[in-house]
């Protein structure tokens, strides 16, 4: 069971306002005209980003959600700057947030200031590091010589390196001596033994023998690291510190497009400096050294840094490991394998600031760069197999036939928890899944008309079923949505016609207020048509809820001729197709970036169809526009044709009669996904760049397709049939991110998403079809064929056997709408112990005892237990999963703090312990402002972050 325990992260982020953003100069005519965007990042991977604002004090106003499909460090939100002279954009600032660092925001507006831009406020990934201590004899037994890839001859870092006023990588210096002159080893050697237990070094340590003893650093490779202008080619620099200020610097050779290099390249220092500061290598050569200090030469410290090399241009910091060595203590807790988190330099090695920079600039302050005001929503949840829900699941179905239903779960739930949205969609996901959506929300509904006196006001409030149905018409009717809105939508994204018809926000000169409203009328009149001739595509679940919702607002509202419209327009039209035509990029009707002039156009058209909606209600016709230059075009709607079509519509789409034409054809291919990505160009011998395209892709229910272009003629057309895998490629394949491969009869197909998010969707998508064909492959190779051998496990024949296992996906997931069941049970689960303090009230002993208010306990009793049960489960897991866990693998990488967690739980005595200690609370160690970069702050590891 522990190995099916999955994590499930989701993340939904909204960009509000930046104000004070600093310009290039203060006194610049042209600030007003700056066009200024944000992005949003996984570390340094771009997911999305805004459409750009042309103002100093931008207002964005845009929402993103998404599904975290990798670990990653940081949340990174950049503001950055369109320069359309040097035609590239430029960073103004940033905000980082730590991963365990997100739920403290959760729901609430904050303004973070923006950082710079920097090498070091970039820094990512980690480093795989091992570390031997060895005497002159076990060196000589050994003949441990450096691999062929290592720069061989020993530098010493000039003194003029020591002004690190650029950007460049520390200069060396070949030293004008022989390592037999740096390092002389005694004639008498004497055997010292090396002691070692658990994974830290144990060390004898005198003085005699710490003299002739030395350190190997093997530098086996690195993980993650940043690309810089889409590039990376790391290099890495290895320095020794003596307590005499002397530093020995050897580096590595370039390796060459990657951001996973491997290097294991070894490198050899003493941990006792011999040279002196004498003179006796010549004037040239006093100047590199210092007057030895009481006390010895010591060794104190291991700098690893990683570069990039930038050919002509200065070289760019990746990160760097630090490794004490300076006394026993220090040295016997160094690990001998052991990965790092490579972290930014300290403030006093990073490159000073230029000097030309004037004051008031975009770079003469850090906190002078403005700031910017973000909304998050951040969940993560560790999702057990199903069978462990199922008591929680059975107790949530029974509130369908539970008497009064304000005795049930479902409804205790909705009042325990504020958020009511957060409460409805696992609900609604949950009970669609087990085929119950349709009969729990008629008892909730039902219930919730029967204490109304004005039929005017059924469902206007946010009340638990309203939600409900938001959530049960985008998950069952999102399809429908598509197939109505999506050409529409296209089109006015195409044209992009001016429909302004405000007097203020029109110049006259430009153009004219009739040509707009003719053009906005035009638009409504297609979406109208498009609306109102859509009703024999309604899922058929939705149908029937609105059947049912109608005839429950006729059975206690008899006398209102009205309410049998109003009640079903009050959702189709207000909560459904408005919002989409809003914001059509949260209901996927578009991916494309919207300007100005296209959101003010959707934006009028949605406040039509909102009033075309509440044609049904005679007050409501009655009523005047908000806005006097809406008026005239509310007229040309106003009419007794429009109101016929609309209660048309609404009678046809809640109709039990009509279920058999409101279903969907089976034989009309729903589409699922589509988008541009990158295609390797099939029936070509040889791999490289030039080789990958970008195309259009679209995947229905019937076949997967491809064209040059969105809406150009398919070049392939591939039937669902004939896939056979699908499976993510390693980078090493051709040294690029995010690329599946699609596994079919004749050939494969190799295919690069924009990003991780994207990948994950569509190969999602694309193994659960897979799933259902019976010619599934067991097995696929996770690197492509390239010079005529399997590269990941060097087999020559291209239909030889795959070298690894398909991965195995325990979900019930449904094809079309996607349902999780665990993973909603689960959210549930989190929010009941999130609210469990609510439930105290209802075991109030002041309280009448009355047979609803026993049954409500019963309930709460229930849910308590089986929240109770579940948190067990839970803890039981984040013990194993502590106890598991080896402090300074890939895992949990050593980085900040963690070092010094794993010193503090072990002791001299007993030994050293590579288990780190749990943390027991999230509000510790978070006295930082997340943006700030500083060395000993605390650090989560991608896999430590805390349950909530």
């Amino acid at each position: 069971m522990e190995q099916l325990v999955r994590t499930e992260e989701f993340l939904r982020i909204k960009i509000g306002e930046a104000k004070n953003l600093a310009g290039r100069s203060a006194t610049s005519s042209s600030s007003n005209t700056r066009d200024i965007y944000c992005t949003v990042a996984l570390d340094q991977e771009e997911i999305c980003r805004t459409q750009s604002q042309r103002t100093q004090s931008p207002f964005f106003g845009e929402e993103f959600s998404f599904e975290i499909p990798r670990k990653f460090r940081y949340l990174s939100v950049y503001v950055l700057e369109r320069d359309r002279h040097l035609k590239q954009d430029k960073a103004i600032g940033k905000i980082a947030i730590r991963r365990g660092d997100l739920h403290l925001y959760n729901h609430k507006d904050h303004w973070f200031p923006l950082r710079q831009v920097d090498d070091d406020s970039e820094v990512q990934g980690m480093a795989h590091i091992e570390v031997k201590i060895i005497d002159d004899d076990d060196h000589a037994k050994e003949n441990f010589k450096s691999t062929s890839n290592n720069y061989t001859t020993t530098t010493i870092l000039s003194p003029a390196s020591n002004n690190t006023s650029n950007h460049k990588s520390p200069k060396l210096l070949h030293s004008t001596h022989s390592t037999q002159q740096i390092v002389q080893r005694s004639s008498s050697q004497q055997d010292v033994s090396l002691k070692h237990q658990g994974n830290f070094l144990r060390v004898p340590y005198t003085n005699s023998f710490h003299q002739h003893q030395r350190i190997q650093v093997r530098l086996k490779g690195c993980s993650d690291l940043t690309r810089k202008n889409n590039q990376c080619d790391p290099y890495a620099i290895v320095t020794a510190l003596y307590t005499n200020k002397r530093k020995i610097t050897r580096r590595t050779k370039v390796r060459k497009k990657t951001i996973h290099p491997t290097f294991d390249d070894v490198f050899e220092f003493s941990l006792y400096d011999f040279t002196h500061g004498s003179g006796s290598h010549g004037p040239s050569d006093s100047k590199i050294y210092t007057v030895t200090p009481f006390g010895g030469n010591d060794l104190c410290e291991i700098v690893v840094q990683v570069w990039h090399s930038a050919g002509m241009a200065d070289d760019n910091f990746l990160g760097e490991v630090r490794l004490p060595a300076r006394g026993k203590q220090e040295l016997q807790y160094l690990q001998q394998s052991a990965w790092y988190f490579l972290l930014p330099r300290s403030s006093q090695s990073r490159p000073a600031k230029s000097c030309a920079t004037p004051p008031g600039t975009r770079l003469s302050c850090e906190n002078s760069l403005g700031s910017l005001r973000l909304k998050l929503h951040y969940q993560a949840d560790h999702v057990f197999p199903l069978a462990n829900y199922d008591q929680l699941l059975n107790l949530l179905i029974q509130s369908v036939d539970q008497r009064p239903i304000t005795s049930s779960a479902v409804y205790l739930l909705g009042e325990m928890v504020a958020n009511k949205q957060e409460i409805a969609q696992p609900l609604v996901r949950l009970f669609t899944h087990n085929k119950r959506i349709v009969d729990i929300i008629q008892r909730l509904a039902e219930y919730e008309i029967c204490k109304l006196t004005d039929p005017t006001t059924i469902f206007r409030g946010n009340t638990l079923v309203s939600k409900m149905m938001d959530e049960a018409m985008k998950l069952s009717g999102l399809h429908y949505l598509h197939a109505t809105l999506r050409p529409i939508v296209e089109l006015i994204l195409q044209e992009k016609k001016c429909c302004e018809i405000d007097p203020m926000r029109i110049n006259r000169e430009k153009t004219s207020i009739e040509q707009n409203l003719n053009n906005l009328h035009e638009y409504v009149e297609k979406v109208f048509d498009a609306i109102v001739k859509s009703s024999n595509k309604c899922p058929r679940v939705l149908c029937e809820i609105f059947h049912n919702m109608r005839e429950s607002a006729t059975k206690y509202f008899p006398q209102n001729k009205e309410v049998r419209y109003s009640v079903v327009s009050g959702f189709i039209f207000l909560r459904f197709f408005a919002p989409a035509i809003l914001g059509p990029k949260l209901f996927d009707l578009t991916a494309e970036p919207l300007d100005s002039q296209t959101n003010r156009t959707l934006t009028l058209i949605s406040k039509t169809i909102q009033s075309l909606g509440n044609l049904v209600s005679s007050r409501s016709a009655q009523q005047h526009a908000k806005e006097e230059f809406m008026v005239e075009l509310n007229k040309k709607f106003c009419t007794e044709k429009h109101v016929a079509a609309v209660k048309q519509f609404l009678d046809a789409i809640s109709a039990v009669d009509s279920r058999e034409a409101a279903e969907i054809c089976v034989h009309e291919p729903i589409l699922l996904k589509d988008g541009m990505m990158t295609k390797h160009a099939q029936n070509r011998k040889r791999f490289g760049r030039r080789n990958f395209k970008q195309r259009y892709f679209r995947l229905t229910t019937h076949s997967l397709s491809y064209a040059k272009a969105k809406g150009k003629r398919p070049i392939c057309d591939i039937q669902l049939t004939e896939l056979i895998a699908v499976e993510r490629l390693e980078e090493k394949s051709f040294k690029l991110q995010n690329i599946f491969r699609i596994t079919r009869k004749d050939r494969p197909l190799y295919i690069q998403t924009a990003n991780c998010v994207e990948e994950k969707k569509w190969v999602d998508l694309l193994s659960k079809i897979c799933e259902n064909n019976k010619r599934r492959l067991d097995t696929f190779h996770p690197c492509a064929f390239i010079h005529g051998e399997w590269t990941c496990c060097n087999e020559r024949d291209q239909n030889a056997r795959g070298c690894k296992a398909v991965d195995e996906t325990p979900l019930e997931v449904d094809l079309v709408t996607q349902l999780d069941p665990a993973r909603d049970l689960q959210r549930l689960h989190s929010l009941i112990i999130a609210n469990m303090s609510v439930m105290t009230k209802f075991f109030d002993t002041s309280m009448p005892k009355t047979d609803e208010i026993d049954l409500t306990r019963q309930t709460i009793r229930r849910l308590s237990d089986e929240a109770m049960n579940l948190e067990q489960i839970h803890r039981n897991h984040r013990n194993k999963e502590a106890k598991d866990a080896k402090l300074g693998s890939k895992q949990e990488p050593i980085g900040d703090d963690n070092y010094l967690r794993g010193i503090g739980s072990s002791s001299l005595n007993s030994g050293a312990s590579t288990t780190p200690r749990s943390v027991t609370t999230t509000t510790q160690h978070f006295d930082l402002p997340p943006t700030h970069f500083q060395r000993g702050h605390f650090l989560r590891n991608s896999d430590g972050f805390s349950h909530f």
